[in-house]
């Protein structure tokens, strides 16, 4: 298969999965140094793959599957969050309502109290996740119940888990290259996005799911595309019910499909949102949800930029944290910014929409109190379509914010030092792009072989 690669290529294969294997394999989350050099060498090779433009569409697909399985192996080690996913679904499997209790409030209970199994999720969760309800919708949740649905053991029912994430990546990839079909794109053009460390590292490696909400949005996007709007409704409801984040692209759908079929569609996804939402929300615990949300607002600060030099003018002028006060405006301001992208102008085109949807997310990043790096994965995704190439610089830099882990301070000038240069060279090459057109990693657009 591999007889008409050259050998560097070959090399750099072997040399992108060996780095990916060694990041899962780093259970040390404080161990900055060899993580940032595994990352590196594994987007090094990335983007030398890319750029070399010598392996064929399935030469890469076996390179995308062969690094996706070697994610599947280990246990999560830069993300506690997977303890929070089992436990959601143990408690569906004893009967309770995740939007009822806190994990706080029923870790006493004799069934969990007894069960060495159950105990250890408890134990393993963040101080976060106990003490808040749940966060995470319906069809989210639906994962968490099938992943516990197997064992009492968390390396297993955590496999599962990973499995079920790599299994809806693939069919979204199966629609990703139906929308490049569509839009007179080179198919190739995915491997921008399956073959990026990041999106492997935080959605396979680290159980993340926007990996999953970014499938049910290529397959609704699709739809879209054909102008199916009941289908396209539907899959955007299920994108919406993994991660809320979808809700943000929704008024750009207005001018390209016409009053009359956006109005169907929003109907249908809302409608479908909702009706899908009451399967776990009631009036009683609508606000456990709605506090949980509103938590990443009001209450915390990750890897931000303008939120945090926001926050510290704030707290010259204030004697106590105002947070709560700026965290409701900023979003705000973005939510303005984000409907002057979508109603400004006349053009319907799609690959237009797709360029202000980039724009519009990135404002939000932007703006944003809190940036995982998992978080620009749905950036990544949209300007896949686009030429833009400022969101796969930034998959590089955005891994640095792991240095937080090292020194336990996100006030530390080390680390506002490595966001500050995160930020200021993302939003550099972003401009130039803007201005210029045209990705500043010019191979992006560099024709693939098909075959």
């Amino acid at each position: 298969m591999l007889s008409n690669v050259s050998w560097i290529t070959r090399l750099t294969s072997f040399v992108f999965l060996v780095s990916i294997l060694c990041i899962n394999a780093e259970q040390d989350r404080t161990a900055f140094v060899w993580l940032i050099t595994y990352y590196s060498v594994a987007f090094a090779s990335y983007l030398y793959l890319i750029k070399r433009n010598e392996l064929r569409f399935k030469q890469l697909a076996v390179l995308a599957i062969s690094a996706q399985v070697v994610s599947l192996v280990f246990e999560p080690n830069l993300s506690v969050d997977y303890y929070r996913f089992l436990w959601d679904g143990e408690m569906a499997w004893n009967h309770i309502n995740p939007f009822d209790f806190r994990p706080i409030g029923v870790h006493n209970q004799p069934f969990i109290r007894e069960n060495p199994y159950l105990n250890e999720i408890y134990t393993g969760m963040s101080r976060l996740s106990r003490y808040n309800y749940s966060c995470y919708p319906t069809v989210n949740q639906l994962y968490f119940i099938f992943s516990t649905a197997f064992s009492s053991s968390i390396a297993i029912n955590t496999f599962f888990l990973k499995l079920s994430i790599v299994t809806t990546e693939l069919i979204g990839a199966i629609y990703l290259v139906k929308i490049f079909k569509k839009l007179n794109l080179n198919n190739n053009r995915m491997w921008i996005l399956y073959l990026n460390p990041l999106w492997i590292i935080e959605c396979t490696g680290n159980t993340h799911f926007e990996g999953v909400m970014i499938s049910f949005l290529f397959i609704a996007l699709y739809f879209i595309l054909q102008k199916r709007i009941v289908l396209g409704g539907i899959w955007m409801a299920i994108a919406v019910q993994i991660k809320l984040i979808p809700l943000l692209f929704l008024p750009f759908f207005l001018r390209y499909l016409g009053w009359w079929k956006a109005s169907l569609f929003y109907t249908i996804t809302i409608g479908l949102a909702i009706s899908l939402g009451i399967i776990h929300l009631d009036q009683n615990n609508f606000w456990h949800f709605i506090e949980s949300i509103i938590l990443y607002f009001k209450v915390f600060e990750f890897n931000s930029l303008f939120f945090y030099n926001i926050l510290q003018i704030g707290k010259m002028y204030y004697s106590f944290n105002p947070i709560r006060i700026f965290g409701p405006i900023i979003s705000q301001i973005s939510l303005f910014l984000i409907l002057i992208l979508a109603f400004w102008g006349n053009d319907h085109l799609a690959k237009k929409m797709f360029h202000r949807m980039t724009i519009a997310f990135f404002i939000y990043l932007l703006l944003s109190s809190t940036v995982h790096p998992w978080y620009i994965i749905p950036l990544l995704a949209v300007s896949s379509f686009t030429h833009f190439s400022f969101p796969i610089i930034w998959s590089f830099f955005i891994f640095f914010s792991y240095f937080l882990y090292s020194v336990n301070s996100g006030s530390a000038i080390e680390v506002r030092a490595l966001i500050t240069i995160e930020y200021t060279i993302v939003i550099g090459v972003f401009i130039y792009e803007l201005i210029k057109k045209k990705p500043l990693l010019q191979f992006l657009n560099f024709e693939f072989k098909n075959s």
